[in-house]
């Protein structure tokens, strides 16, 4: 087996390549590995989730066994090709980029920019409907914008922070994990009714995974935006759960209302309103996205910091 370096510097140097490899290039999304996932994921809760009068333990063990099913072997087969490849360093550089998979991400927030900065209202509510699990066809520009916002958010503390943050952490198999359950968390979504309890193991697994990820963002959020609005808002949030602490600092460092009530099959779920002082204004989809590329620079010149040391330290 051929050792470019040493194991910490060599995953910095991959997380680091990543990271510029995927602010311009992805792999089609009809031939990307998660959209086969995505696609076993829907079809499988189609067969083995229960009807809603049938017992919440039933609910719980069918999604538990449906995420055994659908993970472990592909982690087992992983493991296997991983054990017996000799530039592992490949493979790992192959799953960290298949996981991350910001770009489509990135390109639909602007997508839903520029359909608003064209008055299109009815394309814009299209396509935010790819990016959240919420109902769209009744939001105002407000709420498109807002939504949005919140999903862009959420969308790069879970699939960008957090994926680099367990690579590095645990190697790719735990990455490959981690961005699994995201997938079972995002399709069976929670505050659907007929995945109300069929979802909650995928959704408790993954949060579990997430804490750690969320609390970097939190940092982040304070340093790349107003860090005493962002320290103000997370005080004044009155719900303290850590989405809703998320928005909280974001909005309150960028000065904008975030949260509200949102329909979900019909029902409204209400959320409170954390964040700034004023509502969300069309810039302000520009300026969200200059504050996220703020944060993607801030995690680039972090991980370069710490890719000196380790190569200096031969770790």
């Amino acid at each position: 087996m051929i050792t470019l370096s040493a194991p910490i510097t060599l995953s910095l140097i991959i997380a680091l390549s990543v990271i510029l490899l995927d602010r311009v290039w992805r792999i089609p999304s009809q031939s990307h590995p998660m959209t086969l996932y995505r696609m076993l994921v829907t079809n499988l809760a189609a067969r083995v989730c229960p009807a809603q009068s049938a017992p919440l333990s039933q609910h719980y063990i069918s999604g538990t066994l449906g995420i055994v099913v659908l993970t472990l072997p592909f982690l087992v087969v992983l493991a296997f090709v991983l054990s017996l490849a000799e530039y592992s360093w490949f493979f790992d550089t192959l799953i960290l980029f298949c996981c991350v998979n910001f770009y489509p991400v990135r390109r639909q927030y602007n997508l839903i920019t520029h359909a608003l900065s064209g008055n299109k209202k009815l394309l814009a509510r299209e396509r935010l409907g790819v990016m959240v699990a919420r109902q769209t066809d009744s939001l105002s520009d407000i709420g498109i914008a807002k939504a949005a916002i919140e999903s862009y958010l959420l969308r790069f503390m879970q699939q960008f922070i957090g994926v680099l943050f367990w690579f590095l952490l645990a190697g790719p198999l735990a990455t490959l994990t981690y961005r699994l359950l995201l997938e079972f968390r995002w399709q069976w979504h929670r505050k659907e009714r007929q995945f109300s309890a069929f979802s909650l193991p995928a959704y408790w697994l993954s949060q579990a995974m997430i804490i750690i990820p969320y609390c970097l963002g939190l940092l982040f959020i304070v340093l790349s935006t107003s860090p005493l609005a962002a320290i103000k808002g997370l005080r004044h949030a009155t719900e303290r759960d850590l989405t809703s602490l998320l928005l909280a600092a974001f909005g309150g460092g960028m000065g904008i209302k975030l949260g509200g009530p949102a329909l979900y099959d019909g029902i409204k779920v209400r959320h409170a309103r954390v964040g700034g002082s004023r509502q969300v204004r069309f810039s302000d989809l520009t300026y969200v996205l200059r504050a996220i590329n703020r944060q993607t620079w801030l995690v680039t010149v972090l991980l370069t910091l710490l890719l000196i040391l380790c190569w200096q330290l031969k770790l």
